[in-house]
């Protein structure tokens, strides 16, 4: 995970950010550090840098990287697939060829499949083109001071004022050959009105021209069809109380069944890439290669991943099992915050052994695991316990976490932040108790699939009171919107640890033909079915299918809750105190 840094500004005045930006711009990218600077015009600079976590190639690439002719890149992502992808090459320099070779920059990026965040300086235009992937998988932030300067970072620090995340809408072009830094826009999604009212929110001293788009439209919104009269053949004879059998009776059914195993080999497919796709080394290991240019074989933990021990993280660790070498073990680290010790009742469970730290995902978790054990026994699974007390959590938040997630502010942002820094960090206690943390580089996580396949309550809700086309419709709004509700922020905490995050459910083409389905046949969050069911029913499904019985029907709980990190009487749209 790379941190890229731009700052393009007047002559006469100075790049103060740089230094607040540095420590954890290096933190992102632990492998090299590396500027570059360049003249744009008569009156504008540009400072290029970033911080190069290797995850690609047989060597890093040291970024920026300028070619021959002058162009500048600095790349934060993965080219996973697709026509721009050289098997044993680094995807930076792939890329940086392809640019330079290019007739059109903007449809050459929109052959990119993977995630990314991108600043590409073309000098024979004197054009700077800059944004992030259709779904938002990478951070990025931008600052511009009319008449002074204009920055992008993928992280920053709340010292920083005025600063925002870039919307994911589409990619941007700055002329440089003019000095007001006025944008143009070529969105991703089919609707420009849209595009131009999220642009507008932004409230930049600027200009931004929303263009009539030449990048392929990832995320239409499906047209709605009739509701068809037999739809209820999902409730007809299942037996509710029974959610086991239930689940294999849906399983004979054909046309369901076909839809789990089409889900399950592209899930399939998207995390085989996201595991095999990295050095073979370990955090540990990897710095002596470095330092010594030595080659030795590492058989320590490479692929992590946060787990809950809900259905999103467990299918992820059951069907990485398939791909992570039988040398090596996985990670599963599960977080928890001290609870608020409050009522008599509290305290006589303690007395009788009960851990401060048995919050609902500590349990659910060794339960997981206790499942991955059984169906897999010739693995080395490292259930890893991180107890975070409500002292490390207040001064971790203070000093490290509210510069990440920065520049969001508000108390759910806070608890979600907090709650992927700890566990991202990877470290706590095995099943032995014995101390650990994890040397992997790659985390996989379960983001998106709440979003995909209708885990939240309010799904259930919007089904009650106003059907299935606006849960429909639900539904493509949530993928919409969930780089600014989510992604840009876990990206930013995550690659804090010099760790990598890789999304398999929100993988293209697990999307592609996930927003292909009903709505029923991703969820069915009716009355009659109950939660733990009918939430996310094609994923349970799959869990179903693929042996993890008892982890199939558990039901969905919110991570900040689930680790006991907030507090469900909090408004969460209030301003955290920590982080305005």
């Amino acid at each position: 995970m790379c941190g890229i840094f731009c700052y393009i500004y007047y002559k006469n005045e100075k790049n103060d950010e740089w230094d607040l930006i540095k420590d954890n711009i290096s933190k992102r990218g632990p492998d090299k550090l590396s500027s570059y600077s360049q003249t744009l015009n008569d009156q504008l600079l540009g400072n290029f840098a970033a911080g190069v976590l290797w995850m690609q190639g047989p060597e890093p690439k040291v970024q920026p990287c300028v070619d021959d002719e002058g162009n500048i890149l600095l790349w934060n992502g993965d080219i996973f697939s697709g026509p721009l992808k050289i098997e044993n090459k680094s995807d930076t320099s792939a890329l940086l060829t392809h640019l330079k070779l290019s007739k059109n920059i903007l449809e050459t990026i929109n052959l990119i499949e993977g995630p990314f965040s991108l600043i590409y300086y073309q000098k024979s235009t004197n054009l700077l083109y800059f944004g992030r992937d259709f779904i938002g998988r990478h951070s990025l932030l931008v600052k511009i001071v009319k008449n002074k300067s204009f920055m992008l970072a993928s992280t920053a620090n709340k010292n920083i004022d005025n600063i925002i995340e870039l919307s994911a809408c589409g990619i941007f072009i700055m002329d440089c050959n003019n000095s007001n830094f006025d944008l143009s826009c070529y969105p991703w999604h089919a609707s420009h009105q849209r595009c131009q009212m999220i642009l507008n929110d932004l409230n930049l001293p600027i200009n931004i021209t929303v263009k009539k788009s030449v990048l392929s439209l990832k995320l239409t919104d499906n047209a709605v069809e009739p509701i068809p009269d037999d739809l209820f053949y999902f409730e007809a004879g299942l037996d509710t109380k029974n959610v086991k059998k239930a689940m294999s009776k849906l399983l004979k059914n054909p046309e369901i069944d076909e839809r789990v195993e089409s889900l399950w080999k592209l899930l399939k497919k998207s995390i085989e890439v996201r595991i095999k796709l990295k050095p073979q080394y370990c955090k540990n290991c990897i710095k002596l290669i470095l330092a010594n240019e030595i080659n030795f074989k590492c058989n320590h933990s490479k692929i992590g991943i946060l787990f809950s021990g809900g259905l999103d993280s467990t299918i992820l660790a059951a069907i990485a099992n398939e791909y992570v070498p039988d040398t090596e073990s996985i990670d599963l680290i599960n977080v928890a915050f001290e609870k608020k010790l409050n009522s008599n009742g509290e305290k006589n469970k303690l007395n009788a052994g009960v851990s401060i730290f048995d919050v609902p995902d500590r349990i659910t978790g060794r339960q997981a695991f206790k499942e991955l054990q059984k169906l897999y026994p010739s693995r080395n699974w490292n259930f890893i316990e991180t107890n975070v007390s409500r002292k490390e959590l207040e001064d971790c938040c203070e000093n490290i976490i509210c510069h990440l997630i920065y520049p969001l502010k508000t108390i759910l942002d806070e608890s979600l932040g907090c709650a992927v820094w700890f566990a991202s960090r990877g470290s706590g206690l095995l099943s032995n108790q014995e101390s650990y943390e994890s040397p992997c580089r790659v985390l996989l996580l379960g983001m998106g699939a709440d979003e995909l396949f209708g885990g939240y309550t309010r799904h259930r809700t919007t089904l009650r009171r106003r059907g299935w086309k606006a849960l429909w419709q639900e539904l493509n709004m949530e993928l919409f919107r969930i780089s600014e509700r989510n992604l840009g922020r876990d990206d930013r905490v995550i690659s804090n640890h010099g760790r990598q995050s890789r999304l398999p459910y929100l993988d293209e083409n697990v999307i592609q033909y996930v927003k292909s389905l009903k709505p029923w046949e991703r969820c069915y969050p009716t009355e009659k079915i109950p939660p733990g069911f009918g939430d996310k029913l094609l994923l349970r499904l799959l869990a179903f299918k693929i042996g993890l019985h008892e982890t199939a029907s558990f039901p969905k709980r919110a991570f900040q809750f689930g680790s006991r990190i907030a507090n469900s009487k909090q408004n969460a749209n209030d301003i955290s105190n920590w982080l305005q």
